[in-house]
């Protein structure tokens, strides 16, 4: 009688369990006050186009802070 209630407080367990887990979170609201259009400029290869890339990065986040001020009130 012991091991009949164990085997079902077990599977009730893990039924829990498996719905528990099982559900996958809702994907997250996109605004138009957090939407970002500006695409970020790709990471280079070679050692000899950092320089243009650290141009582009500071260009991309003076420009996304930009947005950013804008859209504030």
């Amino acid at each position: 009688m012991r091991i009949v209630m164990l085997l079902a407080v077990l599977a009730i367990i893990g039924m829990t369990l498996v719905q528990w887990l099982g559900h996958k979170p809702p994907p997250p609201v996109v605004t138009s006050e957090t939407a970002n259009t500006a695409i970020p400029p790709s990471v280079p290869a070679r050692p000899g186009d950092l320089k243009k890339f650290e141009k582009d990065i500071n260009r991309f986040m003076q420009d996304s802070a930009r947005q950013h001020l804008e859209k504030a009130p």
